[in-house]
């Protein structure tokens, strides 16, 4: 009986020092994240003559039902609007959609991306991209300028596209 509670004195003495040298460990490798967290979720800023996301995102959504699948259906403001069909500017975070270092098709979302299978922000947050010209992937924000077009099929979950698209640098 005295080995058996010997024996649980121990396991229990280890495994509280392991979790405290763990608890020691991620404080000294984890830095101080509260700047960071306030910088990465606010979506990428706008350079000067460039689109801001508050503008494609400030839509009503509402969801319908269509042949048994959930749909997205947005209402777009008369601002929004007033981009359809003119060549903008778009600053965003690239999600690939094909497995090579450069992208003609993609996707520019408003914030950084954290999860595969969530996009934040919602359907309005994101722009389908089909650029003329590759484009290098980085996880650093990527301006864009092309054609601006609001999809009338919304099936794909995508509101926005931008073609003939081209990456650009604030000077241009």
């Amino acid at each position: 009986m005295r080995l058996f509670v010997f024996s649980l004195l121990m396991i229990f003495s280890l495994s509280t020092a392991g979790s405290a040298r763990q608890s020691t460990f991620w404080e000294q490798e984890i830095p101080d994240l509260e700047d960071d967290l306030g910088q990465i979720w606010r979506p990428a800023p706008a350079p000067p003559g460039a689109l801001d996301w508050s503008i494609l995102m400030n839509i009503v959504v509402e969801e319908e039902l269509v042949d048994n699948f959930i749909q997205y259906v947005p209402s777009f403001t008369s601002l929004v609007q007033s981009f359809d069909d003119k060549t903008i500017k778009l600053n965003g975070y690239m999600v690939p959609l094909e497995a090579t270092e450069e992208q003609s098709h993609f996707i520019l979302m408003a914030y950084p991306h954290a999860c595969p299978f969530h996009m934040p922000g919602g359907p309005a947050a994101y722009v389908e991209i089909q650029a003329d010209f590759p484009v290098k992937f980085t996880y650093d924000p990527v301006l864009v300028e092309g054609h601006f077009q609001i999809l009338e099929d919304f099936s794909g979950g995508v509101f926005y596209r931008i073609s003939a698209a081209r990456q650009v640098t604030n000077e241009n």
